[in-house]
């Protein structure tokens, strides 16, 4: 059977994998998108070309053109050089290869190109098939009965040509190519080709005379300007191709040993993936390499030590820990290090439940295994964890893969009680290691996330009521009025169209209404219809105002009104899904659904909020932090003037409008007022003059002037916001007031919009993140506080929901003023919280 070789062109497919991954990066803040971007394709080359053997061909750095360079000093001149963080990465991929085992070969003089066509001709002489792999077309020139070429596009992708498909793209044959670029020149390699000869006229020239030797044989028989052009150009035609054709020449050996990928060692690949932490790429790799290892397992660093599974007793004694790990209605309990037990839940007793109050429970998901339990009638006494999901959110909140396999480094069945158990009380082991570095870290996880865990669980489980009788009649009321609305509009433009359909919509808007379309933007299915779009047309016609009305009444209907009911329990209660482990900062997340999401902007959307009550008898209190993050802003800044107006109660709005305009407190506008507030927020996160003119109506020169104004105000906000970047560029992470810490390695990114996006991330860190915490320490001191007085329900960033008998409304307001409050009195800056009380959540 005939062999087969993949030859990649090392350089070309690294530079479009860095390009297509450029935020990625280890937590120490060293880049990997282009080592992630190479090593996807090359998985992706060994699964869908299954090769036998695999070469790598590199540019070797200044000496790889040298050769070319004697011929014409300005061959590939003018190419902008990579950023730094693309040659940082360079180190890092040859480890990678060094761990497959393929051959990388570099050498003077001669450009991979070259490398790539010597070596698939010593393959076509050993009668082995080859496959070129590059991101670079001039591979054409290599095509033959044994030597295909895949071009690398988008992503892994790889798009095999041939010499069709090559003709069709140049309009020439493809023993012609090299001819055809020594013709029209070759702007990115620098290659001057003949000046005013472009691809047409080559096109045309080598379908008449086949060579650039036969051209000029018959020059005489051109005329004109072209003749002209070729004559002058003769000797840049010829030094051109010379510098466009591959060079089969170079003095290059294979050991066929060294690159037979089934010489593999699979261990040493899959440990290099993980201390990139491409974990995915390892599932990824194809099944004959797979093959390698055992039982097909990837141990990239170690085989746990399966535990015993003993039977179970209820006869325990529970020491200080213990692994615990529910599954397929069973629960499996490790007391020790050696043996797990194993029992169906409805088999232990409940004393069992209640001792593990007594002991730290190590488990993967606990929130989640608590629900397994209470799904199955089980209610316990856990309270201290060590959910070693949350463990592996503080200790590196940039880790995408955060399954018990990917946490241990090594695959393991958790179907196998002995092995779930032993891998839990392994990742314990080194999480607990971790922290003994990081005790800021270790200090989060024991008085925030690790005890939030029960109190999440309780939350969710209570639920809030909606009402589903006023939901359904809301959604009748709003599809009549998006009917009615669409009525309007269709009298308006003269006939029917899809308002949800953004090509229809661009016709009725830009063909039919003739509106401008200046500053809109184009697709290819037409002009945009988006929010921007509609934003720059108002005033234009009143169907704008139209548009944005049914569309906010599809979006409320669709995503709220009419999918609420269907997710209610059969007592009408909401179960959200609380997320510590997804906003780096640590602020919590709702999902299925999102109950920290429901609209309050706009007056139809809170009137949504009027379906979310009560029981009967029993009122809804909210206590919402009152500038919660300018007060935190004020103290992380040490802006004793900021805290000195907060802790006398000075309207600070006004007093910035004041300031910045120039004029009394009390001759401040409500507008400009208005604007004051938006920038001491938007300010905290970055706003920018284009995004304080867009919220305000300034124009540019109004709103940088306002902004540059309220900075010589507020220095100790500006070198609050430059310190922290500082930091997070020097240091390589952002942290909370406590602790909590955000790795930020995209903040030396080459790439304009994730720099910045970075800096947004690490600006934004210190106030939401310590916003965060205090959130977290409240919900803890408020349940308390609350006991049988009431039970939250919902937390919304900076405000907790209760539910209470009407009876208990004043006690239970008052219970969360003060503690809310108080929470944190190691900080100089007074906190407000403001207590609402009204039997639906749109009454507060």
């Amino acid at each position: 059977m005939t062999k087969r070789l993949v030859l990649i062109d090392g350089m070309s497919v690294f530079y479009r994998g860095y390009f297509a991954m450029p935020g990625l990066s280890l937590p120490d803040g060293t880049p990997t998108g282009g080592v992630y971007g190479f090593a996807s394709i090359a998985v992706e080359v060994i699964k869908k070309l299954e090769p036998d053997y695999v070469v790598v061909a590199w540019d070797k750095t200044k000496t790889a053109t040298r050769k070319r360079k004697e011929i014409y000093p300005d061959y590939k001149a003018g190419r902008t050089r990579p950023p730094e963080d693309f040659f940082a990465q360079i180190p890092l991929l040859h480890e990678l290869l060094a761990s497959f085992g393929w051959p990388l070969i570099e050498m003077d003089d001669y450009e991979a190109d070259d490398i790539i066509g010597t070596i698939a001709a010593a393959a076509t002489a050993e009668d082995i098939e080859t496959c070129v792999v590059s991101g670079d077309y001039d591979m054409m020139q290599l095509l033959n009965s044994h030597t295909s070429v895949y071009i690398n596009k988008k992503g892994a992708d790889m798009l095999r040509f041939t010499e069709a498909e090559f003709e069709e793209k140049y309009g020439v044959k493809l023993a012609q190519f090299v001819d055809y670029k020594a013709l029209v020149g070759d702007s990115s390699d620098n290659i001057p080709g003949a000046r005013g000869i472009g691809p047409k006229a080559a096109e045309k020239l080598l379908s008449e005379y086949d060579t650039i030797d036969d051209i000029y044989a018959h020059i005489d028989e051109l005329k004109g300007a072209q003749k002209a052009k070729l004559e002058a150009a003769r000797d840049e035609v010829y030094m051109s191709r010379e510098l466009a054709k591959i060079w089969c020449d170079a003095p290059v050996y294979v050991d066929w040993d060294e690159a037979d990928v089934h010489n593999t060692d699979l261990p040493a690949v899959a440990t290099k993936l993980r201390e990139l932490n491409f974990q995915s790429l390892i599932k990824r790799l194809p099944a004959h390499m797979q093959d390698v290892v055992p039982q097909g397992g990837l141990y990239i660093e170690h085989k746990i030590d399966s535990l015993s599974v003993e039977e179970w007793t209820d006869d325990i004694e529970i020491d200080e820990k213990v692994v615990l790990h529910v599954s397929e209605g069973e629960v499996w309990l490790s007391l020790n290090r050696s043996s797990v037990m194993r029992a169906p839940m409805a088999q232990v007793a409940a004393q069992t439940w209640q001792l593990l109050g007594m002991a730290r429970v190590i488990g993967y998901d606990i929130k989640a295994a608590l629900h397994g339990l209470d799904a199955a009638g089980i209610m316990t006494a856990i309270d201290t964890v060590h959910d070693v999901r949350q463990a592996a959110f503080l200790i590196d909140p940039l880790q995408r893969d955060r399954s018990l396999p990917a946490l241990l480094g090594s695959e393991v069945d958790m179907s196998d009680a002995g092995d779930a158990a032993a891998a839990l009380w392994s990742v314990y082991d080194s999480q607990v290691d971790a922290f003994t570095h990081k005790p800021k870290v270790a200090d989060i996880a024991e008085r925030f996330d690790f005890p939030l865990v029960r109190l999440l669980f309780d939350i969710e489980r209570r639920g809030v009521k909606i009402d589903t009788a006023r939901l359904h009649e809301m959604s009748k009321e709003l599809g009549d009025e998006y009917q009615k609305l669409q009525q309007q509009m269709y009298d308006m433009v003269g006939y029917d169209f899809n308002i949800g359909s953004p090509a229809q919509l661009g016709e009725v808007l830009f063909t039919k209404l003739q509106l401008p379309t200046v500053g809109v933007k184009r697709g290819k299915t037409g002009y945009s219809t988006d929010q921007k779009t509609l934003d720059k047309l108002k005033g234009q016609h009143p169907v704008i105002d139209l548009i944005e009305r049914t569309r906010e009444l599809a979006k409320l209907k669709n995503t709220y009104v009419d999918a609420l009911p269907e997710l209610a329990d059969e007592h009408g209660r909401l179960h959200t899904t609380f997320n510590q482990d997804v906003a780096a900062t640590g602020r919590l997340s709702s999902t299925a659904p999102n109950l920290q999401n429901i609209p309050i902007r706009s007056e139809l959307g809170r009137t949504i909020r009027t379906a979310f009550v009560a029981e009967p008898g029993n009122v809804l209190v909210s206590a919402d932090y009152s500038q919660f993050e300018l007060r935190l802003a004020a103290v992380l800044a040490n802006d004793k003037e900021l805290i000195e107006d907060f802790n006398n109660d000075v309207d600070i709005h006004t007093k910035t409008a004041a300031e910045v305009y120039g004029i009394p407190m009390g001759e401040v506008t409500k507008n400009q007022r208005r604007d004051a507030k938006v920038i001491n927020f938007g300010v905290l996160y970055g706003m920018s003059p284009h995004g304080l003119a867009a919220a305000t109506g300034m124009s540019f020169g109004e709103a940088k002037t306002f902004i540059d104004q309220y900075f010589a105000l507020r220095a100790p906000i500006r070198k609050f916001i430059d310190d922290t970047l500082a930091k997070a560029e020097s240091e390589g992470y952002a942290e909370t007031y406590f602790g909590r810490r955000r790795p930020t390695p995209d903040v030396k990114s080459s790439n304009f919009m994730v720099r910045e996006s970075a800096k947004r991330a690490a600006a934004n860190m210190p106030i939401q993140g310590t916003e965060a915490d205090l959130m977290k320490l409240a919900m803890l001191k408020v349940e308390q506080e609350l006991g049988d007085s009431g039970m939250q329900i919902l937390q919304i960033h900076d405000s907790i929901l209760v539910e209470t008998p009407k009876a208990n409304a004043e006690k239970v307001g008052e219970i969360l003023k003060t503690n809310m409050e108080s929470i944190a009195p190691e900080l100089p800056v007074k906190l407000k919280v403001d207590v609402s009380v009204g039997e639906n959540w749109g009454l507060l």
